[in-house]
């Protein structure tokens, strides 16, 4: 069961077509995958199987990666680990949902025909850039912070010392492509 559902795409994160049930269904199919694939990339294979078991089983330590804790920063500073996804004000927000939307809108930018790729005819086109650097950039700060709550509480998460770590997520993004 996925952390995250298609609420997570209105406003900044705004997906066209999200009202509609067949832009839902394969928004919802999406998440799956990519939430899958990004959490392997994030904890490796056996933190994020241990995971999955833990909220399925409402384990404690499994429920604060996904919901969120204060702890003590590698800094020493008290911090709050905010969660995998979380509510500001009547805003849902997730690292999961910024990676789906970043990979969603890159992949529906172009539709392929017969004739190769192709963008409407009916509207002028622009780049979805600004808005898919605004996510990825907010999705690598989410990241770092999981990545110091997880390396400060090796202890109670002992198979992320394990984990490779996939610089590609700890890279943000910029138009000229540095």
């Amino acid at each position: 069961m996925a952390t995250i559902d298609t609420s997570y795409f209105y406003g900044e994160r705004s997906i066209a077509g999200i009202s509609q049930a067949e832009t839902a269904a394969a928004l919802a199919i999406f998440i799956d995958g990519k939430e899958d694939e990004l959490m392997t990339r994030l904890m490796g294979y056996n933190l994020y199987k241990l995971y999955k078991a833990g909220i399925t089983a409402s384990t404690q330590i499994y429920k604060d990666i996904r919901d969120g804790k204060e702890y003590t920063n590698s800094l020493g500073i008290a911090d709050k680990w905010v969660g995998l996804a979380f509510t500001v004000g009547t805003s849902k927000r997730s690292l999961i949902a910024n990676y789906v939307y970043w990979h969603y809108v890159r992949d529906n930018h172009t539709f392929t025909t017969g004739s190769g790729e192709k963008k409407t005819d009916l509207a002028i086109n622009v780049s979805p850039d600004v808005k898919l650097i605004s996510a990825w950039n907010e999705m690598v700060n989410w990241i770092y912070a999981l990545h110091d709550f997880l390396t400060v509480s090796i202890s109670t998460y002992p198979d992320y010392a394990d984990v490779v770590i996939d610089t590609e997520l700890f890279t943000k993004q910029n138009s000229l492509n540095l």
